[in-house]
Parts: structure tokens; C-alpha cells; sequence
């Protein structure tokens, strides 16, 4: 009985020594095993956070007086908002439109009088609600800054007695609310977008490489290489039924979201369309990239899941990116999947055209550019 269990241990200590062996040489595998959790615990301990931190805000004072500047003092104080002063009301639009602000602060004239009076202060507040979190969040830290701002200033004024604690006479502040590209804060209506860019980013990206890494394993792809044909009209010829069927997906999302959940774009919908060829290239290619540098359809699957988390985390579809710190704010500009959310959500939400978004569009077509670049390097390499 004993000399079976140790012919077991030994058989068991054999078989763990030589997966141990094989995981030593598959160097690819062991580094993402170890790096994947490092990845995760610094996105989700450090970069993906939902404290605030300097989100953009714009304040129109129409009051210009020691009251109101000490309010817009105290909300830089928190350092939850960076204050862009504006001059006139019809600079709202412009700012919103590029994101250079996500709420603005309206000071009535008659600011510093009211607080005088201790009559009701009515501070108006428009917020960019394409982001239903930050919209809501904006708007609880707004009303909660300038009640306490109201309520200090009415204790320096007046004297301290049980009567000026109470809170009809403490809190006697209001938020007159205007929301923008999603008046009723409707969270499907900032999902549907951004799920356009992730079957997107899916069906290019890991059902391509899967595919041709397949092809290759099975020996189909060398034959045809072997044809009259050039590697360029077969590697198009396996990628572009991909993208036709990913475009098709697409289109059909846009009028089912229409048909079940009554969201639609705001905007033309024949340019979001448009624009959408665009980045299924840009996953095809990187499909392309993946399954040059995979040996296997595991490997292929390892390296597509390396490429579309930090997308996914880091791209403004989960979590907002102006919420993070400034690195990996810097990082998530430089994934694709972020401008195209940009011009999804845009045309969706705010009915933005081309003159709005051209930029966005162009920033695209660059990393078309380098990806169908770095691409071909690779393949070359390898031939």
C-alpha cells in the first residue's frame, strides 16, 4: 500500500516537473500569467477610480464680487474641478462639443444681494450628461460645494442662534438644472454606443487571428500561398469577408437598438456608418498583426486578450478617462477604440457632424496608418 502511494507521488512528481519544464520554455505564456494580474490590480487600485479629480468645469460669473469668486475659490480648493472662465453663454457649445468642459457653473448678477437678503440663491447648472455617472456626480458636488459655501457665508454674516441652524434657513440654495445630450440620464442610451465600438473591436480583432492561425496550422494557407496568387490577395481575401460581416453586424445593431430600446443616433447615422469601415480595419489589421507573430490559436487567443482588455478598461467605455490620473489618461489616447467611441457616442449623443469630429476621424486613420505598416514589416520577417 505504501510503495503504491509513492509510485503515485513519483509518477505525479514527474508529470509536474515536466509541465513545469514546458511552462519555463513557453516563455510568452509565463509572462502573461505573471504580468496580467500586476496589469489589473494597477488599473483597478489606481487608474480606474471614481473620485474626481480637475474635471473640466466652466463658470460663467455674471456677478463679479467677492461673493461669487470666493465660491469659485472654494470649488478649486477641492480639486475635484479645474474652473475655465467663460465670458459669454454661447460659449458653452463650443466647449462642451470638444470636451473641454463637462458642466458649467451659472453666478446670477444679483448673487452677492441675494446671499445679503438671505433669500434663496438659484445657481444655474448645465451638465454634459453623454456620461451619465460624471453628469451625476457633477451635479451632487456642485449642489453640495455651494450649500456649504452659502452656509458659511450666512454664519460670518449673521450670529450664531438655534434659529440660523436651522436647515429651511441654513441650506436655502437651488440648482436650476439644464442636461444635455441625455436629458432623461438614461444609462442605455451611453451604453449602445460604446457597445458598437466593442463588437467592433471583437468580431476584427480575435475572430481574425483565430482564423487565420487556424489556416495556417492546418496547412491551407501555404497552398494557397503556392497558387498563382499574391500573399497580399490572400491575406485580403481571408479578411475582408470578416469585415463585411462585422459591417453588416453593425448595421444591424444600430436599427435593432433602435427597434427594441428607442435609442438612435441624434446625428447622421450615414456618417457614423461611414466611419465605421474605418476602424473594422484597423481591428482586421491588428488580427492580421496577431496572428503574424502567434504560433498556435492559444497563443493567438493570449495575445487578442492582451490587446482588447486595456482597450476595453482604458478606453472610456467602462470607466471615464477623465477620471484617471494623467498616465494612463495618456495611454488611453493612444488606443484606437477611444476616438472611435468619441464619434460614436457624438454622433449618438450630441448630433455632431464631420466639422465636429473631423479630428477624431483623421487620428483614425493615423493608426490605420502605422498598424497596416507595422503589418507589413512583420510579414516580411517572416516570408
Amino acid at each position: 500500500m505504501v510503495s503504491r502511494l509513492g509510485q503515485k507521488l513519483g509518477r505525479l512528481r514527474i508529470l509536474l516537473w515536466r509541465e513545469f519544464v514546458e511552462l519555463r520554455r513557453d516563455r510568452f505564456t509565463l509572462a502573461v500569467m505573471l504580468s496580467i494580474p500586476v496589469f489589473q490590480i494597477t488599473l483597478l487600485a489606481y487608474a480606474i477610480t471614481t473620485d474626481f479629480d480637475h474635471l473640466p468645469l466652466c463658470v460663467l460669473d455674471r456677478s463679479q464680487t467677492r461673493a461669487s469668486r470666493q465660491l469659485q475659490s472654494n470649488i478649486a480648493a477641492t480639486r475635484y474641478f479645474t474652473i475655465t472662465p467663460l465670458r459669454d453663454l454661447s460659449e458653452i457649445d463650443s466647449f462642451f462639443g470638444r470636451q473641454h468642459c463637462r458642466a458649467a457653473v451659472l453666478i446670477p448678477s444679483d448673487f452677492s444681494e441675494i446671499i445679503e437678503n438671505r433669500e434663496e440663491v438659484r445657481l444655474g447648472l448645465v451638465l454634459d450628461a453623454s456620461d451619465t455617472t460624471l453628469a451625476t456626480s457633477t451635479e451632487g458636488f456642485i449642489t453640495s460645494i455651494a450649500r456649504n459655501f452659502y452656509t458659511h457665508t450666512r454664519m460670518e454674516r449673521t450670529p450664531l442662534t438655534e434659529r440660523n441652524l436651522r436647515p429651511a434657513n441654513v441650506a436655502a440654495i437651488t440648482p436650476r438644472m439644464r442636461v444635455l445630450f441625455n436629458p432623461t440620464l438614461s444609462s442605455t442610451a451611453y451604453t449602445i454606443p460604446g457597445l458598437l465600438g466593442m463588437i467592433c473591436m471583437f468580431l476584427t480583432i480575435l475572430i481574425t487571428a483565430i482564423s487565420l492561425v487556424r489556416e495556417r496550422e492546418a496547412g491551407t494557407l501555404e497552398q494557397l500561398l503556392v497558387t498563382p496568387v499574391t500573399p497580399l490577395e490572400v491575406v485580403l481575401g481571408k479578411i475582408l469577408p470578416f469585415g463585411v460581416v462585422a459591417m453588416g453586424a453593425i448595421t444591424a445593431s444600430v436599427f435593432f437598438s433602435r427597434l427594441i430600446f428607442g435609442v438612435y443616433p441624434v446625428g447622421n447615422v450615414w456618417l457614423l456608418l461611414g466611419i465605421t469601415p474605418i476602424f473594422l480595419l484597423i481591428g482586421l489589421a491588428m488580427g492580421l498583426l496577431i496572428s503574424s507573430l502567434a504560433k498556435s490559436s492559444v497563443d493567438a487567443v493570449q495575445r487578442s486578450v492582451l490587446i482588447m482588455v486595456p482597450q476595453m478598461m482604458l478606453s472610456d467605455f467602462l470607466f471615464p478617462l477623465s477620471l484617471m490620473a494623467l498616465p494612463f489618461r495618456v495611454i488611453g489616447e493612444i488606443i484606437p477604440l477611444t476616438h472611435y467611441l468619441r464619434i460614436t457616442r457624438g454622433v449618438y449623443m450630441k448630433g455632431q457632424g464631420f466639422n465636429e469630429l473631423w479630428l477624431e476621424i483623421v487620428i483614425l486613420c493615423g493608426f490605420l496608418l502605422l498598424i497596416l505598416a507595422r503589418v507589413s514589416r512583420t510579414i516580411k520577417r517572416n516570408d
